[in-house]
């Protein structure tokens, strides 16, 4: 079969041998066996370059027969290089082996050129989350609450992971919530204001909880490369809060 695509890691395997995980647009994550070439033309392959990739098997782990660039090399460096070693951890804990995901790759192709661009990166990576949570059928609804009632602009909500969002109205909470949440920064979550403050602050502390409840808890070890942002806003009961701001 042959595939376009992305290597997202590389590990020794034998003596002439790695193991490669690799996003492609017509299989998804496939991981393979991949016979390095003759020592005088030995190169691994690189990530963030688009490859044709031909490969074979019916077990998870297929044969690499051949891989070829389909890009110019080039590399990211900096923060753009953290995020995206970030981007990679996601997809290795999270999508299934061998399941077409077509939007999935197409949402990293657009992360990888956007990093290259010097696009602010915190934007860049909550929206590839979101796109990520949606196209494995775990996508945050911020337009309605856990009964399918709208959500009130002006109301506050406490989001609970299992729940969604439930109007609070100041009570001590027998289950304490991720975060409290105004109903319009909400609806400007939903609506994708990645360049609003609020809705990036909110984003950040809803996709970190969000994520490690999809992991069981496992770290992200990619996480410590990023920026340290601890939240500083307002909290109630412990708990952030946000609220629209003020004009």
């Amino acid at each position: 079969m042959r595939a376009s695509a992305y290597v997202i890691h590389t590990r020794p395997f034998q003596d002439n041998k790695i193991l490669l995980d690799v996003l492609t647009l017509e299989q998804g994550l496939v991981r393979g066996v991949w016979r390095l070439p003759k020592k005088e033309a030995r190169v691994i392959p690189g990530p963030f370059l688009c490859y044709e990739m031909e490969f074979s098997g019916r077990s998870d782990l297929k044969t690499v027969k051949s891989l070829e660039s389909l890009t110019s090399a080039s590399s990211l460096e900096g923060l753009p290089l953290y995020a995206a070693l970030y981007i990679h951890e996601l997809l290795e804990k999270l999508l299934p082996i061998n399941l077409p995901l077509p939007d999935v790759y197409e949402l990293y192709k657009w992360l990888i050129e956007s990093l290259y661009t010097g696009a602010p990166i915190a934007p860049l990576l909550r929206r590839f989350e979101v796109g990520l949570f949606s196209e494995l059928g775990v996508a945050i609804n911020m337009l309605s609450t856990s009964r399918g009632e709208l959500i009130d602009a002006n109301q506050l909500y406490q989001f609970h992971y299992k729940f969604g969002l439930r109007p609070y109205h100041g009570e001590i909470p027998k289950l304490m919530p991720m975060l409290f949440v105004e109903g319009q920064v909400a609806l400007n979550y939903q609506a994708g204001k990645w360049m609003d403050k609020q809705v990036l602050s909110l984003a950040k502390e809803l996709h970190r909880g969000w994520l490690d409840s999809l992991l069981n808890g496992k770290p992200v070890v990619a996480r410590r490369l990023l920026p340290k942002q601890p939240f500083q806003g307002e909290r109630h009961l412990g708990v952030p809060i946000f609220r629209a701001l003020k004009v």
